[in-house]
């Protein structure tokens, strides 16, 4: 048992020496199909940006290349509402990605990199804003939104996606990424008298990476 601990304590220190934090941030792309409960189908597109920071846990010891990060970034997105015109709709979430990375050394000072993992996204606040400037909260189960419009609409909180990512990386400071992370979850919650039964979003991500 002791022969264990020392082992599980080396290489534990063995990770935590290899560490470094990636701060980081980008312009993401989200795309959603609203699909009612008549069978229609409705695409929407969102743009925004995210900043956040990732840790770097180099698995050295296990295999030339792989690391583990876990992190965390705060998003923006903006867009126009699937059905009615002239409302925009705005959301902020924290994001959660776990990811497993592997990296190869083209030379002294460049490397390219492959990541996936889960992502778990909480949507600290998401509305819908008419022409006349009046705001709807969606993330509310009682939202009365859109007041002349025949049906409210409601949203979940909570999202896990799985995300891919290819980047490169310049003299083991820059790091340059491009990514799509697929949702898993219906992110509409069905409230009395909606016709929206299933939202689903796919986000293609972009961004730069420094390395402390």
């Amino acid at each position: 048992m002791k022969k264990i601990i020392i082992i599980a304590a080396a290489l534990l220190l063995g990770f935590q020496a290899k560490a470094q934090v990636i701060a980081g941030a980008g312009l993401a792309m989200a795309f959603e199909r609203t699909k009612t409960v008549g069978g229609e189908t409705f695409p929407t597109t969102m743009f925004g940006i995210y900043a956040g920071a990732n840790y770097y846990y180099s698995l050295d010891n296990l295999a030339d290349g792989l690391a583990v990060l876990p992190g965390a970034n705060f998003s923006g997105l903006f867009g126009n509402h699937w059905d009615i015109r002239n409302v925009r709709v705005r959301e902020l979430a924290l994001n959660i990605p776990v990811q497993a990375s592997y990296t190869y050394e083209i030379n002294e000072k460049v490397k390219i990199f492959g990541q996936t993992g889960p992502t778990f996204s909480l949507a600290l606040s998401y509305k819908a804003k008419d022409a006349k400037g009046t705001t709807y909260p969606l993330l509310k189960k009682d939202n009365e939104f859109w007041q002349i419009n025949v049906t409210p609409e409601s949203r979940h909180l909570f999202n896990v996606s799985w995300g891919i990512t290819a980047g490169a990386e310049v003299s083991d400071m820059l790091r340059i990424h491009l990514g799509v992370d697929f949702g898993f979850l219906n992110l509409n919650r069905r409230i009395e008298r909606s016709v929206v039964d299933k939202i689903s979003r796919t986000t293609l991500h972009v961004g730069v990476g420094y390395l402390f």
